[in-house]
């Protein structure tokens, strides 16, 4: 993204040279033509004087051929009384030789310019090269007498005399190239003075007029580099328009090369796969998922292909552009999220803090709103926690909030966390003091977390299931070794086929998870089984000892345990699952727990612990029966 600014600004900067290169040309240009103006008023003493209208062609002093000497001594000492049609001092070049290099010379400078700041005529005419000739087209055009009978102009001389340009207020024309583009020497003409050309009756006429005008010199000259001027402009233009195709290909490449990066990216992102490799140079066997995808799109898309063979940093691929990518598309995420709530107006937040790989305290940021007739659960943001204390953690959800702009003072009706002192405390909490700022955040305990620590607590308080747990754990160890993991599968895959089930470690966190262990446990322990039986057997002391030792403990009364967790922790995730789900129905849930309450006279009655028949008659069997019945 910064080379594409570099680029523009490097347009920009060729723009603002060429306008001020070109700006000092004409200035340049304008300031010749005045000093040769000046130049020729001292040495004929005069300035162009207007042709009359009678006689159009007169004698320029600057076509005519001189005479001698003495004439030019004339001049130069009585240059008051000096006649416009005696003859000039003698020049050393023909006057088309002179006309022609005069616009050579114009024409090597820039463009030519007019000898003068303004040119002759009224205001309603071209006032500048840049108006064009003015070619008002009127349903009637006013008529003059002239002779016998009254004229007027015609509108059709606009296309056999394009250089026409009539004037409104003077009823006359004048001639559009020779007002903008004479030479500085070249006589005037009543086409370009103040007056102009309105008789008529003489327009057409092959000695006057119009077509008299057209053989002149001095035309032919303006016309001359009237055209030159135009081909100048289209040339300009041209340049310019292609530069700025060529600028907008090149934003077009840019655009697709960055989007196809950031649909990369993204693609990681969803699948939850690593970017980046260890060794990302050319020789690297294994580069990196990120750059591996693009080199696969590359194979098929010349300009990707293009681009990943640039020299430098024009590739866009180093991990500062990829961070930036990414942080470009969590806004655009996040401006989406925060559209939606503040549309929804109301809202709830549910808040958590842990630690990442680096040990650091991260809080994340969860919004709950309705919109577009469902309830939706947004992730919003990740922040680092420095403060663990009430205080700082309660200013750490204030400012996030703020951050995004969501008005919480008044929209803000509910925050859940877990049932920490730190989060919950009724005096001090961070739900207390939030409320103390947003008074309608109702606090509720984290449902899915209750139900978690029930589990947990209940589990620690009877001895046989923390043993059945622990036992879980070590076979799990076991299993999990390079040996007796390939043993174990290519037993199960001998007894069962197909894809061979894993033994998952147990959370200490979420003991609705361990299901999936008791579940596989379960379904595969007469492969487990057979697995123990025959490491036994082998002649590996340790491995074999141990193998001995955990199918000891696979007796009756870890069957019976296994049997009952695994109903129990069913119903427990299916539970849990529900109280996390974003569309919660409250009624649904008490409902589907209620049909799992299971009735025992050890409420009723004190059972001594160490009394084990006693336990098993008045706990266990109920369980089991209860359990047996609803299954």
């Amino acid at each position: 993204m910064k080379k594409k600014g570099q680029t523009q600004g490097a347009i920009q900067r060729f723009f603002t040279k060429l306008t001020n290169d070109t700006t000092e040309s004409e200035g340049l240009s304008k300031e010749r033509s005045e000093d040769r103006i000046n130049q020729q008023a001292a040495e004929y003493g005069r300035q162009p004087q207007a042709e009359d209208q009678g006689s159009p062609n007169p004698p320029s002093p600057a076509l005519c051929e001189g005479t001698g000497p003495d004439d030019e001594s004339q001049n130069e000492s009585e240059p008051d009384d000096f006649n416009p049609q005696s003859p000039e001092p003698p020049r050393p070049e023909s006057p088309d030789s002179a006309a022609s290099n005069d616009i050579s010379r114009c024409l090597a400078k820039g463009s030519v310019q007019r000898s003068c700041a303004a040119p002759p005529g009224p205001d309603d005419i071209s006032q500048s090269r840049a108006d064009g000739p003015v070619q008002p087209v009127l349903k009637v055009f006013p008529k003059t007498q002239h002779g016998n009978r009254k004229r007027a102009f015609i509108e059709t001389w606009y296309k056999d005399f394009t250089w026409l340009e009539y004037s409104v207020s003077r009823d006359s024309v004048f001639c559009y190239p020779c007002r903008h583009f004479s030479l500085p020497n070249a006589p005037m003409s009543i086409f370009r003075s103040e007056s102009g050309f309105s008789n008529w009756k003489k327009a057409l006429c092959r000695n006057d007029g119009f077509r008299d005008h057209c053989r002149s010199e001095h035309h032919r000259s303006a016309v001359f580099a009237w055209t030159q001027h135009k081909l100048v402009n289209e040339k300009k233009t041209s340049m310019i328009e292609s530069i700025n195709k060529e600028r907008e290909k090149r934003v077009r490449e840019n655009q697709i090369y960055i989007k196809t990066i950031a649909q990369v990216l993204l693609l990681t992102a969803v699948q939850n796969i690593s970017q980046r490799g260890h060794r990302e140079s050319e020789g690297s066997d294994n580069p990196g998922n990120f750059l591996a995808i693009l080199d696969a799109i590359a194979q098929h898309d010349s300009l990707i292909e293009k681009r990943m063979n640039a020299h430098g940093n024009a590739r866009y691929t180093s991990k500062n552009i990829q961070n930036e990518i990414l942080e470009t598309l969590a806004e655009m995420v996040q401006v989406d999220i925060i559209k939606e709530v503040k549309q929804s107006e109301v809202f709830s937040i549910i808040a958590d803090e842990t630690k990442d790989l680096q040990k650091k305290e991260q809080m994340s940021f969860v919004v709950r709103y309705y919109y577009n007739g469902t309830i939706n659960e947004s992730f919003l943001d990740f922040v680092n926690a420095e403060q663990l204390d009430a205080a700082g953690l309660s200013r750490l959800i204030i400012k996030c909030l703020e951050k995004h702009g969501l008005e919480y003072r008044s929209n803000l009706v509910g925050q859940g966390y877990d049932g920490a002192a730190v989060m919950s405390g009724k005096h001090s909490g961070v739900c207390t003091r939030i409320q103390e700022v947003a008074k309608y955040a109702f606090y509720v305990h984290c449902k899915a977390h209750c139900l978690n620590l029930v589990i947990m607590d209940s589990v620690k308080s009877v001895t046989e299931a923390g043993c059945f747990f622990s036992l879980m754990q070590k076979l799990h160890n076991f299993l999990s070794g390079s040996y007796v993991h390939t043993k174990c599968h290519d037993i199960q895959k001998e007894m069962y086929g197909g894809q061979p089930r894993e033994m998952p470690s147990l959370s200490d966190t979420r003991w609705a998870c361990r299901f999936s262990a008791c579940r596989n446990m379960l379904d595969r322990l007469p492969a487990v089984y057979r697995v123990l039986q025959q490491i036994g057997q082998e002649k590996d002391g340790d491995r074999a000892t141990d193998a001995r030792g955990l199918l000891a403990q696979l007796d009756v009364s870890f069957i019976g345990v296994l049997v009952t967790f695994n109903k129990v922790l069913r119903q427990s995730k299916f539970l849990s699952d529900m109280l996390q789900s974003p569309s919660l129905d409250l009624a649904a849930a008490v409902t589907r727990l209620c049909d799992y309450i299971i009735t025992a006279p050890c409420g009723e009655r004190r059972v001594n612990k160490d009394d084990g028949e006693s336990f098993k008659r008045h706990v266990y069997y109920p369980v089991l029966d209860s359990m047996a019945e609803k299954s």
